[in-house]
């Protein structure tokens, strides 16, 4: 249905833009992200919460549900669906209408009920990726380590790819903070990946080494005892790196369950 998968497609790209990440979109994870389950109806239903509270200046501001940018929050291919999640949030007493055209507030309870699902958000499936920034690495990032990721049922972070004001070392931590695992990849031996996976080390973070195999002779002895993906072109990467994450990590919240 191809309604369906645009909705599919459009909430992804919606889920990486709020957390400021730059989404690449490759035929591997068009095709994984297509295959993935549509969010519950709940799920769903909270993301209108919170969109509808993104922005917001004054506690009590209103917003319009016809924005287009609740269609891609929510994950659905209409108005209708849309306003179906919105009857659902206000039979509950966490949104209302309040003038005609769609005006809308989110109420006390709503406020309260989004606080209490922003603070379950940590942890939620993401994956974050400490390698080299270098050009000659893109299509590795691109069909391997995000495909990989994205196969894996995680959504990918790496921190020159995210939109942000923090000073870098900061943001690299907020990132790591709230990720699933790591993925530290030495090829290149950037000095910030051996201090990105050692931070993760310390927060007990499952952490997934990984280096190109023709740089593998120059790795530092403290990480030759941990089993390191070798990996020799993208497409090898991104197979072993899923299989590794589901080892280590679990199959993620967005997998695409076998039928």
């Amino acid at each position: 249905h191809d309604a369906r998968v645009q909705a599919k497609i459009s909430g992804w790209v919606s889920d990486q833009n709020k957390d400021d990440t730059v989404p690449v979109i490759t035929s591997d994870v068009l095709k994984e992200i297509s295959a993935r389950s549509l969010p519950t109806i709940a799920d769903r239903a909270n993301r209108l919460l919170l969109e509808a509270l993104r922005g917001q200046k004054r506690l009590g501001d209103s917003f319009h549900i016809t924005d287009s940018r609740f269609i891609a929050a929510t994950y659905s291919e209409s108005y209708e669906e849309v306003n179906f999640l919105f009857q659902m949030l206000q039979n509950n007493g966490l949104m209302k209408a309040i003038a005609m055209g769609g005006q809308c507030q989110v109420q006390p309870e709503g406020y309260i009920a989004a606080d209490k699902l922003n603070r379950k958000i940590a942890q939620t499936g993401k994956g974050f990726v400490a390698m080299s920034f270098h050009k000659n690495l893109d299509d590795a990032y691109q069909y391997g380590f995000q495909t990989g990721i994205v196969k894996a049922g995680y959504d990918p972070v790496r921190v020159d790819r995210v939109e942000h004001v923090n000073r870098i070392d900061d943001e690299i931590i907020a990132q790591i903070r709230a990720a699933s695992f790591v993925v530290a990849d030495f090829t290149g031996h950037r000095g910030g990946v051996y201090f990105e996976a050692g931070f993760a080390l310390g927060l007990d973070l499952p952490v997934i080494w990984t280096c190109k195999k023709c740089d593998m002779k120059d790795l530092h002895f403290d990480i030759r005892q941990y089993n390191t993906i070798d990996w020799e072109t993208p497409e090898d990467l991104s197979s072993r790196l899923q299989r590794r994450i589901e080892a280590i990590a679990g199959k993620g919240p967005k997998t695409v369950l076998d039928s």
